[in-house]
């Protein structure tokens, strides 16, 4: 009997959607190379949060803004560095969007802390503080799918409250800042 190899992912192309499960699309930025960068991500299909909206290039939102239109209810983000956060005042002037962002972000509608829910027609999605709040470094958890989205907040390791802080959620994939969908969570935390 042969085992075959799992057909490996399409390579990511920015700014083309791809819709990496029922809920969640994925649109990557273009990095100074034009390779791809920062991941930005529509959760749901009536209505939409998008998280992550990257820098603010204009092709970029107009892409982003394509793929949601008018159903673009709500903006986050995992950090509020520029990369990330760059282009969210942008994109809720083009959207009028609900921007929710960690206290002190410029033009911000409502304050994303730690347990901030956000409940639309189809889903929720929970925000979950990486260290202090105040720093503005958040992950996300899309229940209804069990996936977990949490930017870069884990690139430099799971930290080692991290999983048990997620384990209530049984996580089955991850859709991270950078790179293709994960489609085995527990593997990715260590949770196994």
């Amino acid at each position: 009997m042969t085992i075959e190899e799992p057909t490996p992912p399409p390579p990511i192309t920015p700014g083309v959607a791809r819709a990496l499960s029922p809920l969640v699309r994925r649109i990557a930025n273009a990095d100074e190379t034009g390779e791809p960068g920062l991941n930005t991500y529509l959760v749901g299909i009536d209505e939409i949060v998008i998280i992550d909206p990257g820098p603010g290039a204009a092709d970029h939102l107009d892409v982003v803004c394509g793929c949601g239109g008018d159903r673009i209810r709500w903006i986050v983000m995992t950090d509020t560095s520029p990369e990330y956060a760059g282009g969210a005042k942008k994109l809720k002037e083009l959207t009028g969007a609900e921007l929710v962002a960690p206290a002190g972000f410029d033009g911000a509608d409502d304050v994303l802390g730690d347990g901030y829910k956000i409940d639309a027609t189809e889903f929720r999605i929970l925000a979950m503080a990486m260290g202090d709040p105040d720093e503005g470094r958040y992950t996300f958890v899309l229940e209804q799918e069990r996936c977990l989205l949490p930017g870069d907040q884990l690139d430099d390791g799971i930290p080692d409250d991290f999983p048990a802080r997620v384990r209530s959620f049984r996580l089955k994939t991850v859709a991270p800042g950078h790179g293709q969908y994960i489609e085995d969570a527990k593997e990715f935390l260590g949770m196994k």
